[in-house]
């Protein structure tokens, strides 16, 4: 109840007397519960996990202790008569919504219906708490973060001419489950040759061939919490421009990873990834080169141009610049680092030279 506690300071500095959750990832944080089609309430009388009859034992054995668990009622769910009798035994005068996720219709029935309370968003609110990982969200990102480099290892003798990118986009992701993970982390992206310029292409029946650039980009899902690593080897020979290519990534990447460290904002970060691409390929680095990483894929903060959060200890995020020229190929190095008390350390430990096959 800790994260839950934490929350209530944050309602208390804006005069609420409860708060909706209704993104998944956000109740999850708070709850502990890992289903889905769920809210959560929480007020300073009490918190409260609005579900119906698929999730109520799942809930009930996942929920911290001290949260109720309602059914919507007559099975209404989402209806108004439920929100109305909560609010009403609550004393619920001033909502807090998440405004970022909350659709028009229902903040319009909320607003029609609870005549008696006033709504106000509260945005990015349970995510700027997320930000700092506590020891078990840490401990659980670390596991799946070593359980993707375990099926990348397993996965390198099966990059071969005649192999297409499905093929080992299949046999990657059995890696992942026989390894350890629960899932997969997002849609495993495997692509060869020309199509690596696509940023988050799809893996095809395109074959392998001598040559060509092999991207990976996937990752573990370990107890609900993400691992993001992305590798690109080469089939065969190099020529020279996937030689050059190859070693301003590799620079890039580990001198963003290098300057990292509490206090300084993802802008800087961005610019020494910057200060290591030639004026002639900067036009093809793409400058979303990092995110956080947690219960969501892709959550704050963000490392780019146009991001000046601070950085802070405990926090995880990807630093992954890469470069997409069109017709040609492209490539990027991905790690999930954690963001030490001077430094920040590489969770993804998989080689980052230049693999020849």
């Amino acid at each position: 109840m800790k994260r839950i506690n934490k929350l209530l300071k944050s309602l208390k500095k804006l005069n609420a007397d409860g708060f909706l959750v209704s993104r998944g990832s956000n109740v999850t944080y708070l709850s502990n519960f890992t289903g889905d089609s769920s809210l959560l309430l929480v007020t300073p009388a009490g918190t409260v996990l609005l579900t119906d009859g698929r999730y109520t034992e799942q809930a009930a054995s996942e929920c911290h202790h001290g949260i109720q668990i309602i059914k919507w009622l007559n099975n209404e769910r989402y209806g108004i008569r439920t929100y109305r009798h909560i609010a009403k035994e609550l004393s619920i005068k001033r909502l807090g919504v998440e405004g970022h996720i909350i659709t028009f219709s229902t903040f319009s029935m909320l607003k029609d219906g609870l005549k008696n309370t006033e709504l106000v968003s509260m945005e990015n609110t349970v995510e700027k708490q997320r930000q700092i990982k506590d020891q078990e969200e840490i401990d659980s990102i670390r596991t799946a973060c070593r359980i993707s480099v375990e099926a990348l290892k397993k996965t390198v003798p099966y990059i071969k001419a005649g192999i297409s990118e499905i093929e080992l986009t299949a046999r990657l992701e059995f890696n992942l489950k026989t390894s350890g993970a629960e899932n997969i982390s997002f849609d495993t992206i495997v692509l060869s040759g020309q199509r690596t310029s696509l940023l988050h292409g799809k893996p095809g029946n395109k074959k392998l061939e001598k040559g060509d650039f092999v991207l990976f980009d996937f990752g573990a899902l370990y107890r609900g919490y993400h691992a993001d690593i992305s590798r690109t080897f080469i089939l065969g020979r190099a020529d020279n421009l996937q030689n050059e290519l190859y070693g301003i990534i590799q620079k890039a990447q580990m001198s963003a990873i290098l300057s990292i460290r509490p206090g300084i904002s993802g802008r800087y970060a961005d610019q020494k990834v910057r200060d290591n691409i030639p004026e002639k390929y900067i036009s093809y680095y793409y400058p979303g080169m990092g995110h956080g990483v947690g219960l969501d894929i892709h959550e704050e903060p963000f490392l780019g141009r146009m991001y000046e959060t601070t950085l802070q200890q405990n926090m995880v995020l990807t630093v992954e610049p890469g470069i997409y020229i069109p017709d040609r190929g492209g490539l990027r190095i991905e790690d999930t680092v954690l963001i030490n008390k001077n430094s920040a350390e590489i969770l993804t430990d998989f080689p980052r030279e230049l693999i020849i096959l």
